[in-house]
């Protein structure tokens, strides 16, 4: 199984998540591509990977900037090469796991639910089959919004995402692997 953990992490809560699906994988025998968009914003053939898993923090119900810049030019790169079909048709034994990092102070997860929605349509525009999605507190960085980690809808979410989460990232990968194994030739 070939597979492709690529995500966008302005302040390291992303990266963490990124760093434990990526441990999961290698732990459960299988080598991954990992890419920091920020950091390397190439085209990516994405269907040249059984597995994806994409992340990144939420901003304003929306994925990062320079993730959502990404998302752009990918999509006009499958529109170039005639992979975005009416109807998007599924390509079997492609799949992709989208997830974010995000302190949802004011509505919860809720706030983090566009944004995941936005990062996988454009798996979803190329047949990809939408396979999970995993929401993940993380606490806020800036000191003028420290005050929204501890009064938020989430209650305390300081020093997240911490142990516990990144162990359910952990289990989750292991999880989704193991039920693809058969699935992905």
């Amino acid at each position: 199984m070939k597979i492709l953990n690529i995500y966008s992490s302005l302040n390291g809560n992303t990266k963490k998540i990124a760093q434990e699906i990526e441990k999961a994988c290698k732990d459960n025998g299988y080598n991954t591509d990992s890419v920091n968009i920020s950091e390397s914003p190439d085209i990516i053939d994405l269907l040249s990977y059984d597995l994806c898993f994409m992340g990144s923090g939420i901003y304003t119900w929306l994925p990062g900037k320079k993730m959502m810049k990404w998302i752009e030019s990918q999509l006009e790169d499958a529109r170039v090469k005639g992979l975005i079909l009416p109807g998007s048709p599924r390509v079997p034994g492609k799949f992709v796991c989208v997830y974010a990092t995000f302190g949802g102070p004011h509505t919860g997860k809720a706030e983090a639910v566009p944004g995941v929605k936005y990062m996988g349509q454009l798996f979803d525009h190329m047949g990809i089959t939408i396979a999970d999605e995993w929401y993940i507190p993380g606490e806020f960085f800036p000191a003028n919004k420290k005050q929204l980690n501890i009064q938020g809808r989430l209650g305390n979410i300081e020093g997240r995402p911490n142990a516990h989460d990144l162990k359910t990232v952990y289990e989750k990968t292991a999880g989704l692997l193991l039920s693809l194994k058969n699935t992905i030739k």
